[in-house]
């Protein structure tokens, strides 16, 4: 219950990031409810995936979720670290320790996210040789 908590916290400060910045930056040329899909699509699928850890590993519901969020979780890199350097170009926004704090948990949660699907990936397959039916 509480890591479900701490897990949504987490995502929701990791859009903040480099998300909302992108998102900011394309509401003007698009639908707004399409760059919020867009932007928010890649966390949302982070989310799914660290939910899904805790699950079985020879799950496919669980390994395409997990998958998905591995996945994402470049992309969502890529947007904070674009965000960084348009900060460091010059660009600034009126709320831009929030998009910082957004940046530094986005990045924190995405680290913490690969090294658990990591080992749920590798962890091994708790299936029995012994006989199912007795001898």
């Amino acid at each position: 219950m509480m890591r479900d908590a701490v897990l949504r916290i987490a995502a929701l400060f990791s859009y903040y990031g480099g998300p909302l910045f992108i998102a900011d930056v394309l509401k003007s040329r698009f639908n707004f409810n399409l760059v919020f899909l867009m932007t928010f699509l890649p966390v949302g699928f982070m989310v799914i995936g660290a939910l899904c850890l805790d699950d079985d590993t020879r799950s496919r519901w669980s390994f395409g979720a997990v998958w998905a969020g591995r996945q994402s979780l470049y992309i969502v890199l890529g947007m904070h670290f674009y965000a960084l350097w348009c900060y460091m170009d010059g660009v600034r926004v009126p709320d831009q320790s929030l998009h910082y704090i957004g940046i530094a948990v986005g990045v924190a949660w995405s680290v913490a996210y690969l090294r658990a699907a990591r080992r749920w990936v590798s962890a091994p397959d708790h299936t029995s040789t012994e006989p199912i039916e007795p001898s």
